[in-house]
């Protein structure tokens, strides 16, 4: 579906047309699907052609026996070995075109690819019928499991989500409203089959965040396993998320080390943690022991407490760092 091609019309309807691809397979066109034709008209006193958009009436004058079409493939039934094409859908400014919601459903589950990203929502355009859908970046940001400032920081113009619910219109504005479909049991991580003895190293788990302290974020993966997740495993990017995430949040992480004795696991949402597969900028690396380190490295950190003498920064899972007053600027005015 979706697909672009030339067919040969070779019946007239009153309410469809009939067409012919070149490989022998027929389609048919709808009415609606119609919309207008495009007329050349002649002008004698300037000698130019001038192309008008006019609003189909009448198919069988405005299509002949024989003429060629650009279609879109739309439906694609093969129970019925039928196939439903569209000229409206086929031409070059369709985008920009608004298309008709008549027949959305509510309940529809559709998939399409984000065309504008704005402050609470994005705008899609579902396929293949190409109509404009609004979806919360709140409702998206919880179906991944993180927060709304990782999801603003990863998402990009162009990428394509499925599974999303049509789940209302607005026939006024010829637009639908679509959440994605919520994960049934099934799918989320298994709490009940997790235990301390069973999880290992690189697992994808999910849990609940409890509350915070001062070294990091609590969760409760099971009811007889925590979790805890350090500030810098929130994010690749510390600027793109708050190092603490959202009391009572749902959160997906991958299992960075295991401590039996307590029955509490070391968590991290990192991307490049939870996907390994794909491709992330990391822009804050991981630094899990003072060995990853070499003198000249630029790091960043959190501020874990601020004294007389500077401050201590936090800069990875078991490492701190502590900045002197006088390598905190420059120049150290004399009052201080």
């Amino acid at each position: 579906m979706g697909i672009l091609a030339h067919a040969v019309v070779f019946k007239v309807h009153e309410k469809y047309l009939l067409i012919e691809f070149y490989n022998n397979l027929k389609a048919i066109v709808p009415f609606k699907e119609v919309r207008f034709v495009r007329k050349s008209v002649f002008t004698v006193t300037k000698l130019i052609f001038l192309n008008s958009e006019t609003p189909v009436v009448n198919l069988a004058e405005a299509f002949s026996i024989g003429k060629v079409v650009k279609v879109r493939i739309v439906i694609v039934e093969q129970e019925k070995s039928r196939i439903i094409a569209s000229i409206r859908q086929a031409s070059s400014d369709f985008d920009s075109a608004v298309a008709d919601i008549s027949e959305v459903e509510v309940g529809n589950v559709a998939g399409g690819a984000i065309k504008e990203i704005h402050k609470d929502n994005v705008i899609l355009l579902l396929e293949p019928t190409r109509i404009r859908a609004l979806l919360s970046l709140k409702n998206l940001a919880n179906h991944r499991s993180i927060s709304l400032p990782q999801l603003k920081n990863e998402l990009k113009v162009g990428e394509k989500l499925s599974e999303l619910v049509v789940v209302a219109k607005n026939l006024e504005k010829n637009f639908v409203i679509v959440a994605n479909a919520p994960q049934t049991k099934a799918t989320l991580p298994g709490k009940n089959s997790l235990t301390i003895d069973s999880v290992t190293v690189g697992q994808i788990v999910g849990g609940r965040v409890t509350r915070h302290v001062h070294h990091g974020t609590l969760v409760k993966v099971t009811t007889h396993m925590g979790g805890i997740i350090h500030p810098t495993d929130v994010s690749d990017n510390f600027d793109a998320v708050n190092p603490y995430l959202a009391i009572d949040s749902l959160v997906k992480a991958a299992i960075v080390d295991v401590d039996k004795d307590r029955r509490q696991v070391t968590l991290s949402t990192r991307q490049s943690r939870v996907r390994p597969d794909q491709a992330v900028q990391i822009v804050d690396r991981e630094i899990s022991q003072v060995s990853d380190l070499a003198v000249g490295d630029t790091v960043r950190g959190f501020i874990k407490n601020v004294a007389e003498h500077g401050l201590f920064v936090t800069i990875g899972r078991n490492v701190d760092a502590r900045v002197q007053i006088r390598e905190l600027f420059d120049e150290v005015s004399s009052s201080i």
